[in-house]
């Protein structure tokens, strides 16, 4: 068994999703759960740190860069981390008397691209929200329900996921049959309080 580190706040009432929250490369899972006191009462929300230790945080897969210092990233080790994330979600449902059909997914830049690869391959997921983020092009045969809600945001402004890859993400979803909400705000790789706002309405709209 996988030795877990995470954050969690209990729901308000029983019988509540479980909304699971995925930092971002170089972060660690106090940085979303920082928003748990503003996110709808009726999810249990859970922050799980990734299981890679950095010099300045966590990752859950390595960015790696070649001659030309161009980005990229080995698809076995990010296959690791969406068996790292399922296996959590397996045994903290099993283990907290959380309805494993009930699972949502919102991801922060590395974060959003595994909500992303593991909401639209895991078909007990019923939302995912993927913030500042990108659809891995490797992903080739989505498995969810094409009515599988899906929050998309993006900063018109990001130096570090260009704002493209959002808008080509979404209509790779929209071509595998999905219908993303997205939304797009004039900011860089962050959060600001124009997206919370409408991620909470989003959310409520789950419920």
């Amino acid at each position: 068994m996988h030795p877990f580190n995470y954050l969690h706040k209990e729901a308000t009432k029983s019988g509540a999703p479980l909304l699971l929250l995925l930092h971002g490369y170089g972060s660690n899972e106090a940085d979303l759960f920082s928003l748990a006191p503003y996110l709808p009462n009726d999810f249990h929300i859970v922050s799980l740190r990734a299981p890679r230790s950095l010099s300045f945080g966590y990752a859950w897969f390595p960015i790696h860069f070649d001659a030309a210092m161009e980005r990229w990233t080995d698809e076995k080790e990010v296959h690791i981390a969406i068996s790292y994330i399922n296996d959590f979600i397996d045994a903290y449902t099993s283990s907290n008397a959380i309805n494993p059909e009930k699972v949502f997914l919102m991801g922060f830049s590395q974060g959003a691209m595994l909500s992303l690869s593991v909401g639209l391959t895991r078909n007990s997921i019923q939302g995912i929200a993927a913030l500042s983020g990108y659809l891995d092009h490797r992903l080739e045969k989505p498995t969810a329900s094409r009515n599988l809600p899906i929050y998309i945001s993006h900063g018109s402004a990001d130096e570090v996921v260009p704002y493209v890859w959002a808008k080509q993400s979404v209509e790779r979803l929209k071509g595998f049959g999905y219908h993303p909400e997205f939304y797009t705000y004039t900011q860089g790789h962050g959060i600001n309080q124009e997206n919370l706002d409408a991620l909470i309405e989003w959310l409520q709209k789950q419920r």
